[in-house]
């Protein structure tokens, strides 16, 4: 039996919208040599790259409480690996490792006295997400209390990509405040919840982080299609955007202004200048909701708490302090204030770097894809001209804006072009003392 063979019949243990969503992972990414230039790490191994990578057994090691600073807590619930075991005297963690790190944490299992856990009768299939660190992971035969697990991974060729104890602390930390926010924010947006992160005490810039998968994609309810699948594919795969465009029948233009300019443009306003939330609005970190007729379902999904933003003095101002016990909090900057760069503390440049990853890495890559498929013959109808779509998305942005703050734009531009002049006009509203109103749709 070959490897692919024995492959496939492991991923079929996982519940079908879930396996639909891993193969979107896997198999259509939208130009992944620009993020997987394995020139630059010729010693990485490659069948760990989403695109070639069948199940394997991921390392994973009981470690005792007491050498591990763990944020956050695993309720009890079926349905999920439980990562947190036994009494609170001898508890112990359930440490999973990329294969490609293993030897970076050899010297603390020994330390110790870690448990490998296949040793123990636990044994754990993981296969790699589109951001490679990031595996979907199951136990053997019970693919339907599958997790997300966030590990530590450190190569040139994604750049450091190492889940240490700040960032662990600022996921579990994000994951709390957007939960608390609950019902306030908008019901079109959803995130996949962070419920425990650990890093060693001995290797605080390494760590992993659980990310759980939603119950309606379990029961397979809701079906999510990364942004960026919309334009992937390759060997026989068709782009999901042509197919929703043949299920649909819809010019494409109009097609990308109904789910991705008239509902995100409000959404992404109210977050950002409503709710004080940034997202990383970008294709890989951004789902598309699908219903059960596999058309969207006007829904977006959000995935990753380490990469959103947040104007916590707008939050303040509007009687949302930050929950008692962040984790971190007495580094309180590091944790949950900056990149660590220039301007990356002013939340101007949040905004402007959230806006860009859209406007760019969204619409943009997706006007480019439409020109190509018309030239080809693949699409009908009238061409997408250049800057359409983003022009698109700044007019709906601008009317959310007018109705948010009640004032008047008469000239749109495009955001995309005038990005700074846009990023001034939202600083010009931004009052931290003022309340402002929801953004329909």
């Amino acid at each position: 039996m070959s490897a692919k063979t024995i492959g496939q019949k492991v991923i079929e243990q996982l519940p079908p919208a879930l396996g639909e969503w891993l193969e979107l992972e896997r198999f259509q990414l939208h130009k992944p040599n620009i993020f997987q230039n394995t020139a630059r790490d010729p010693a990485f191994d490659i069948r760990y790259l989403p695109q070639n990578c069948q199940p394997f057994l991921l390392p994973c090691f009981w470690v005792p409480r007491k050498y591990l600073y763990v944020r956050g807590e695993q309720a009890p619930a079926a349905g999920q690996i439980r990562f947190l075991s036994g009494e609170p005297a001898n508890e112990r963690v359930l440490f999973p490792v990329h294969p490609s790190a293993i030897d970076h944490y050899r010297a603390f299992f020994r330390e110790a006295s870690a448990r490998d856990a296949v040793a123990a009768g636990l044994r754990i299939w993981a296969v790699p997400t589109s951001s490679t660190r990031t595996l979907l992971a199951w136990p053997d035969g019970a693919g339907d209390r599958a997790v997300f697990i966030k590990t530590s991974l450190h190569s040139p060729i994604f750049g450091d990509r190492r889940v240490s104890r700040l960032k662990v602390g600022r996921s579990i930390g994000l994951a709390r405040v957007v939960g608390d926010a609950g019902p306030m924010l908008p019901g079109a947006l959803h995130f996949l919840r962070e419920v425990v992160g650990f890093s060693p005490r001995g290797l605080p810039d390494s760590g992993a982080v659980i990310r759980v998968v939603p119950p309606e994609v379990m029961s397979g309810r809701v079906r999510l299609a990364p942004l960026f699948s919309l334009l992937g594919g390759g060997e026989g795969r068709q782009p999901v955007l042509l197919t929703l465009l043949e299920r649909t029948g819809m010019e494409p233009v109009k097609w990308v202004e109904q789910v991705l300019c008239a509902t995100f443009a409000p959404l992404w306003l109210e977050m950002s200048l409503g709710h004080g939330l940034i997202l990383e609005a970008h294709a890989q970190d951004l789902l598309l909701g699908l219903g059960g007729d596999g058309l969207p379902s006007g829904q977006f999904y959000y995935r990753d708490f380490e990469g959103l933003q947040v104007d916590w003095e707008l939050r303040r101002a509007r009687g949302w302090p930050a929950p008692h016990d962040m984790p971190n909090a007495w580094a309180w900057r590091e944790t949950y204030g900056t990149w660590g760069y220039r301007y990356c503390d002013f939340p101007w440049y949040k905004w402007r770097i959230s806006l860009y990853n859209y406007l760019h890495f969204v619409l943009n890559e997706i006007e480019v894809s439409l020109r190509e498929w018309h030239g080809r013959g693949l699409l009908r109808g009238p061409k997408c001209e250049e800057g359409e779509l983003t022009m698109l998305f700044s007019r709906h942005m601008f009317a959310a804006i007018e109705r948010m703050f009640g004032t008047r734009i008469d000239a749109p531009y495009n955001i995309y072009r005038s990005l700074n002049r846009f990023v001034a006009l939202l600083l010009k509203h931004r009052d931290p003392g003022q309340p402002v109103g929801n953004v329909p749709s």
